[in-house]
């Protein structure tokens, strides 16, 4: 079932098979083996097999003929690939069926490749019209047969159970091949410039058929992060082949027995290994026989390479840095930068102005990993073995980028070590976090140091190398992302290598050309998690202009990269915003002393969520994306912010179809104390005469569109509750569903539920009841 992937990869394996459950080309099992199909073929299949499902997915078995196996696979499986290759010459069910030597079918894909190219060469030379309407009910095939596996094949969660009781790996089988033969429709539109608005253009990381429990329970029984796992699934978008090419990626540092206490939410890797009294393993290597290791205090851990028995105690293998020298240079408004002589084992502070006309690098962590200062440090240093380490990385980039060394030790940046933490300069503080956005702008390169990469094999071709970016732990923080985007050239640093980012893109387009794989689609995850396709404009329009400002779209894209990353301290979310923004940030870099998680703290924070709102609506023309109405999570409660979630941070997955996708209807206006003002179209609920009390006990609401009664909608409230609210003082207002587009496309869409309090000059007051 997944052969075709294995010859793509050389990296792939998974151990199971499938059994093939019917044979096509018996009568009894709906015949028709290798002609080509019709539409109405499909829809057949289960009657011809005496099986009917109803609409809400229930199956009822009328003479127990065949079993649900055989019945989903004969469908799913063999009835989908007619559907699709039916009209080629020489097409045969038996080219995907393998018997081993006690004659036992087994479901095989090595062939399907051909057949995929073969498809692409027929639409080709076929006639316009006969190729619109082939891969119009292509596309319906996949839809609906789409729509079947993910409803009633997978699973959210390991736990989870389907709600159709057939073979795992048979279920798994229906997602791969589905999953593949969307990616390759999706491309052959794309090759054939076939364009037919609600037919073509589909976002194809948006194309998966659901998550398999079979995979799920292995990356579990494996031991992978909770965490890691969870993101992952809600990155990929319901694509399962993802997930069984993760599972491949043997050497990931994402996985192992330390990671057992973690939960969708939290990795508690760390927590596990200082319970144990372990540090890190040593499968660090760079250069030369070094290792990486960890020496615990009370809440962080420093790196340390080449771990001599007193690196973290003796004076003579640790370098301070002096935070009053730093806080002059930063008054002054310039920058302090570091320079490490090697031979010397001397670590000086070199000042640049605001010219930025010094060559130099900065490096990009995980605070946790233990680069730089420890908690418990009064003052910026580090070990000597970490300055060793960089001073070799500095030099290896050198290399790479010039073909030969520098005679001079490189300047570098890197945040512990260059803005100063004693207490005494919280001014000088503030002033270099407002700096960063210019430091990592006009920076040559930045490195990205991330253990969890430092650990690995950087492995061939673009998905390996892209899935292990993407699996990260540098991929989930938040002050990383604004390091990202900020920054011109990225190297990331495997345990065999350093490599720069453009080169692994340049190998990017090769990889994904072939039909039979979306590997490397789904592995560039990482590339749309750091704004990879705007990045090159937004440092081009900064090289032109230094006033640049974002526009709606910029922003969708911030809170989609946002979303999944987190922060030690909730209150460094508007200020990493601010910071890539180039805001000022006095306000948000503010000094505070109220204890996270406390009424006070969410307090605090909502307040600068909406002063960071207000900048925007102060920007001509406002770039809040007007979709953000519609997205998930807990709102702020200020009037006229009750639109706005209150946090980016959400790790709410995105219900189709995305509305930060959507084009807008209108101009976009925060009108300050009152809301957001956006153009959606929507539904008058007119107000029968029902008691209002009952309205709120409900779990649905359903409505008809015209007086023809022929076209209804159910409104459901999600999950974040079970009913509609019980709100007394909303009894008297007329109510409403807005929606983020028309027609509505998808069998489920997020809708608003709203009350309307007044119209003035046909506008809408509303406010939000319900998503």
């Amino acid at each position: 079932m997944w052969e075709h992937l294995r010859d793509a990869h050389d990296d792939f394996s998974f151990p199971d098979r499938v059994l093939c459950y019917c044979n096509p080309s018996v009568p009894s099992f709906g015949g028709r083996p290798n002609k080509e199909s019709k539409l109405s073929d499909f829809f057949q299949i289960p009657g011809l097999l005496e099986w009917t499902f109803q609409e809400n997915g229930e199956k009822c078995l009328e003479t127990g003929r065949a079993s649900l196996n055989e019945v989903t696979q004969r469908w799913l499986y063999f009835e989908l690939l007619a559907q699709v290759f039916g009209h080629l010459p020489d097409y045969r069910w038996q080219d995907f069926v393998q018997a081993d030597s006690s004659s036992q079918g087994y479901i095989n894909t090595a062939k399907l490749p051909e057949y995929l190219e073969r498809w692409l060469d027929s639409e080709r030379r076929c006639k316009p019209n006969e190729q619109k309407g082939r891969l119009i009910r292509i596309q319906q095939v996949l839809d609906k047969a789409r729509f079947y596996v993910s409803q009633y094949c997978a699973v959210p969660s390991r736990e989870g159970k389907a709600r159709w009781e057939i073979n795992d790996v048979l279920a798994l089988s229906f997602m791969i091949l589905g999953e593949t033969l969307t990616r390759a429709l999706n491309l052959i539109q794309k090759k054939l410039g076939f364009r037919i608005e609600g037919w073509s253009g589909h976002d194809l990381r948006g194309q998966g058929w659901g998550y398999s429990k079979l995979i799920l329970q292995k990356l579990g029984k494996d031991a992978w992060c909770a965490k890691a796992i969870h993101m992952l699934q809600a990155q990929l978008r319901q694509n399962s082949i993802g997930l069984v090419y993760l599972y491949s990626l043997r050497d990931s540092s994402s996985k192992g027995p330390d990671h057992y206490l973690c939960t969708a939410t939290e990795c508690k890797e760390m927590d596990v290994r200082k319970l144990k009294g372990q540090s890190f393993p040593p499968q660090y290597h760079y250069c030369h026989s070094t290792y990486s290791d960890f020496c615990s205090d009370a809440e962080y851990s420093r790196h340390h390479v080449q771990n001599p028995p007193n690196c973290e105690t003796d004076a003579d293998n640790y370098r301070s840095i002096d935070g009053q020298k730093l806080a002059k240079i930063i008054n002054k408004g310039n920058i302090p930068l570091l320079q490490y002589h090697r031979d010397a084992r001397d670590l000086q502070v070199i000042e640049m102005d605001q010219s930025f006309d010094k060559y130099y690098a900065i490096f990009s962590h995980v605070f946790t990993d233990g680069f730089g200062r420890s908690h418990l440090d009064k003052k910026n240093g580090t070990s000597l073995c970490v300055l060793d380490m960089l001073a070799k990385m500095l030099e290896k980039v050198t290399f790479l980028r010039s073909g030969h060394g520098s005679p001079v030790p490189e300047l570098f940046w890197i945040d512990t070590l260059a803005i100063p933490v004693e207490d005494e300069f919280a001014v000088e503080r503030r002033q270099a976090i407002k700096q960063m956005h210019h430091i990592y702008t006009h920076a040559k390169y930045t490195i990205v140091l991330d253990l969890c990469l430092m650990r690995t094999t950087m492995g061939q071709g673009y998905s390996n190398p892209a899935m292990k970016i993407t699996m990260s732990r540098w991929m989930t923080r938040l002050w990383t992302l604004q390091e990202a985007v900020l920054s011109r050239n990225l190297y990331f640093c495997f345990s065999d290598r350093l490599y720069p980012m453009i080169q692994l893109e340049d190998t990017f387009l090769e990889e994904d050309s072939e039909l039979r794989s979306c590997i490397p689609s789904l592995a560039r995850t990482y590339f749309a998690g750091i704004l990879g396709e705007v990045r090159p404009k937004i440092h081009e329009e900064l090289r032109r202009n230094e006033g640049w400002t974002p526009q709606s779209e910029f922003l969708a894209m911030v809170w989609k990269a946002t979303q999944w990353r987190s922060t030690a301290h909730s209150l460094h979310e508007t200020l990493s915003l601010g910071t890539m923004l180039n805001l000022d940030t006095d306000f948000f870099a503010k000094e505070s002393d109220t204890k996270e998680g406390s009424p006070e703290h969410k307090k605090e924070c909502d307040d600068r969520m909406i002063e960071l709102l207000t900048r925007f609506a102060a920007m001509s023309p406002c770039p809040i994306p007007p979709g953000m109405i519609f997205l998930p999570g807990p709102r702020l409660s200020k009037r006229g912010y009750g639109w706005a979630p209150r946090s980016w941070l959400s790790s709410h997955e995105i219900e189709p179809p995305d509305p930060l996708s959507l084009p807008a209807q209108g101009e976009v206006r925060l009108i300050l104390n009152k809301g957001l003002e956006v153009q959606f179209p929507g539904f008058l609920l007119h107000d029968l005469g029902f008691d209002r009390k009952e309205l709120w006990k409900r779990q649905e609401i359903c409505f008809p569109t015209d007086s023809t009664l022929l076209e209804w909608y159910r409104i459901q409230p999600t999950q974040d509750t079970s009913h509609f609210p019980e709100d007394q003082r909303l009894s008297s207002y007329d109510l409403a569903i807005i929606v983020s587009r028309m027609p509505v496309v998808d069998l489920k869409e997020t809708a608003l539920f709203v009350a309307i309090k007044q119209i003035v000059g046909g506008i809408h007051d509303v406010e939000i009841l319900n998503r």
